[in-house]
């Protein structure tokens, strides 16, 4: 397991509509086979909570799992709907993931992960989004 650092840039919204959000933070990297595993703390989702996110990157999907204050697990894979478990301190809901890009080219040393999906309630869309996160050796 190494520490990184995690550079994060993501959008979301429909049309004009859409809002960014950007930080960094410190987080660890290792390989597990064929995939990487990136996990951080985040208290950006909801205020004073501690989230930890753990991405399982693959060449061909990512599952996004967050624990703590928001509990879900997220599946992206590009050409594929998923639904998907996200419970916050307000209920649960299930969603549909729709994977329109996911790359990754992360090494132990680092490297890209970027997602390109949908989310959707009961085949009502809801978020266009984009997910680019950087990974740099500390």
């Amino acid at each position: 397991m190494k520490k990184v650092m995690i550079k994060i840039r993501g959008t979301q919204g429909l049309g004009s509509d859409t809002s960014v959000i950007e930080f960094a933070t410190e987080g660890t990297l290792c390989r597990r086979g064929e995939d990487y595993i990136l996990s951080y703390f985040d208290n950006s989702v909801i205020e004073n909570q501690n989230v930890k996110t753990t991405l399982t990157a693959s060449k061909k999907s990512v599952v996004l799992e967050r624990s703590g204050a928001i509990q879900s697990k997220l599946m992206i894979e590009k050409g594929v709907r998923n639904n998907c478990f996200y419970s916050v301190p307000e209920g649960n809901l299930t969603l549909g993931i729709y994977g329109k890009d996911v790359s990754n080219s992360l090494t132990e040393s680092g490297g890209r992960i970027k997602m390109v999906y949908t989310l959707d309630a009961d085949l009502n869309l809801i978020s266009e989004n984009a997910v680019e996160i950087n990974v740099t050796g500390r």
